[in-house]
């Protein structure tokens, strides 16, 4: 039985997808076109224009699709059980592991655009909104008594921006002692989540 339209047209955009992320990870933003992203992907020009019209769309639904595979894995990761402090622990290793991926300097790089370019600044302020959301609910499933705080979205984002920084930093070879160790990080973050604990 043939595909349908519907799936022609689902494997077309996760070709175009791969391929933008292939690119993106080989040689960088400024070097990935939409020209070389098609042939990448083994369709037309005219193909990749109709799904995806101009390359800052291409290059937000790539990383789109990155954060989304990454707000899965939160939720896959095996990280209930046990105590809520103990879960908070591992939350925050799993947003420190994830934040050590290679295509994580993907997503760096498009921030640094995204302050001089108006259009991939008003499109990835809208994708961080949403996956922020999304990591703030993941917290709030596994945390539910931290999550009964007034400021746990606040503190959950600051968590997440200082893992962000401390990786983009660590990444950078020869910055030893630049910034404080995972371990000693971890326990400073989780301290903002109440030294108390839950209750």
């Amino acid at each position: 039985m043939p595909p349908t339209q519907a799936e022609r047209r689902a494997a077309t955009v996760t070709a175009l997808l791969d391929a933008t992320l292939q690119s993106l990870i080989e040689v960088g933003l400024a070097a990935t076109t939409t020209r070389g992203v098609a042939q990448r992907a083994g369709v037309s020009q005219g193909a990749q224009q109709h799904h995806f019209p101009t390359k800052a769309l291409l290059v937000d639904a790539t990383i789109i699709r990155v954060m989304e595979q990454f707000v899965g894995d939160l939720r896959a990761a095996s990280i209930s059980g046990g105590s809520e402090e103990e879960r908070l622990h591992r939350l925050l290793d799993r947003l420190w592991e994830t934040h050590n991926r290679p295509v994580i300097a993907v997503v760096q790089e498009v921030f640094t655009v995204a302050r001089t370019d108006p259009e991939t600044a008003r499109l990835l302020a809208a994708t961080l909104r949403t996956v922020h959301d999304d990591i703030v609910a993941v917290g709030a499933e596994l945390l539910p008594g931290y999550a009964f705080a007034p400021n746990f979205r606040d503190v959950m984002l600051t968590a997440l921006a200082a893992i962000r920084a401390t990786a983009q930093v660590t990444a950078i070879p020869g910055t030893a002692g630049a910034v404080p160790e995972w371990p000693a990080l971890r326990e400073i973050l989780a301290a903002g989540f109440g030294s108390e604990g839950p209750g």
